[in-house]
This record gives structure tokens, C-alpha cells and sequence, in this order.
């Protein structure tokens, strides 16, 4: 048995302007609100996997930096996550592959500048995987 029983995943991000926050995870990215305290917010990514947007004024923990962090959404219709992106005037890089991994993406830059990745695996494998 593992050290830890994980019975799901939550990346919790912290926000100074938290009210865009939740319209960019709401209305743009379309994720589901599974929680909502009032001064965090959780969002569905899939299965048991969430993401959640924190009030920096209110979170748990002191937040002096941001960054360094990729927020990585796998897919099975990368183009038309592309297309719907773009429409909703987000600037997403084109998709590329990935070199030495069977898979695509295309990134762009969330509120506050939070790294995005939507990312498509082209082998069985990987799909099994993720």
C-alpha cells in the first residue's frame, strides 16, 4: 500500500483579484464549481482532480510570489479547445508536439499570470496514463 491513501487531487492558486479569478475559470476555461466558502472556490477538472482559485487576502498561506507553476489539462479534442479558446480572445500559442513524447499542446497566460497548458497524448499509452 502507498505511504498515502490520495483519494483525489486539488492545486489550489492564489488570487489579489479573485473576482477575475472566477470569471476566468468559470466563463472562459467553463470548469464546474464543486465548493464555493466564498473566499476560495473549487473547480472540477476532471474525475477527482480540482482546481482551486484562493482569495490571496484570506488563503491559508502567505503568497509572496507567483509563478513557476504549469497548470497542464489534458484533452481529446485539442483543436477544438484551440478554436473555442481563441474565440473567447484568449492569446494561445499554436499547438506544437512535444518533442520525445507522443503528445500536442498549446499554452497561454491565466489571470495574474498563471501558466496554462491544454495538452493531448497521441499514443494509447500516455491516453492510459492520462
Amino acid at each position: 500500500m502507498a505511504l498515502l491513501d490520495i483519494s483525489s487531487q486539488v492545486t489550489f492558486l492564489y488570487f489579489d483579484d479573485f473576482p477575475a479569478a472566477k470569471v476566468f475559470f468559470s466563463e472562459v476555461l467553463e470548469l464546474k464549481v464543486v465548493h464555493d466558502p466564498g473566499w476560495a472556490i473549487v473547480y472540477q477538472a476532471a474525475g477527482r482532480s480540482f482546481l482551486g482559485a484562493v482569495d490571496a487576502r484570506e488563503g491559508s498561506i502567505p503568497v509572496d510570489t507567483k509563478g513557476g507553476v504549469l497548470i497542464s489539462l489534458t484533452v481529446s479534442n485539442i483543436q477544438e479547445a484551440h478554436q473555442r479558446l481563441l474565440a473567447k480572445n484568449l492569446p494561445v500559442t499554436p499547438i506544437k508536439g512535444i518533442k520525445g513524447i507522443a503528445m500536442r499542446s498549446f499554452l497561454f497566460k491565466g489571470p495574474e499570470g498563471y501558466d496554462f497548458e491544454i495538452q493531448q497524448f497521441d499514443s494509447d499509452e500516455l491516453k492510459a496514463i492520462y
